[in-house]
């Protein structure tokens, strides 16, 4: 899978659309994710496709949400609620996402740092 992959695509780069769309990227998100956790279920991973399948999906959606959170600012997320284009529980899940991304970038960029410095000595 490349890292370009993903379904994060608004028609225009309107506040309206891009929630649109954050909307349906993070449903898909949700559902990947569920997917995800039954793949050990036999009962139902037969519905689900093949393990690779669904992992791929999974990837492309992290990615895609991950895209969407970050393609709307804290500005943004007031005037997309006074609008009502946002309600309170998504806003939570928009920046719960935007915190834990924050947390691993900061988390990856000590571990390259860390080998950095151990390369060096």
């Amino acid at each position: 899978m490349d890292d370009t992959d993903h379904i994060f695509n608004p028609r225009d780069d309107s506040l309206s659309e891009r929630m649109r769309v954050y909307g349906l990227v993070a449903e898909a998100y949700r559902n990947a994710e569920a997917s995800l956790k039954y793949l050990d279920d036999d009962e139902i991973s037969a519905q689900l496709g093949e393990r690779r399948e669904v992992e791929r999906a999974y990837k492309i959606c992290k990615r895609s949400f991950q895209l969407a959170t970050n393609a709307i600012t804290q500005d943004e997320l007031q005037e997309a609620k006074t609008r009502g284009l946002i309600n309170e529980d998504e806003i939570r899940e928009l920046e719960q996402k935007k915190r834990m991304d924050d947390m691993q970038a900061l988390r990856d960029n000590q571990n390259t740092d860390s080998r950095e410095h151990s390369n060096k000595q």
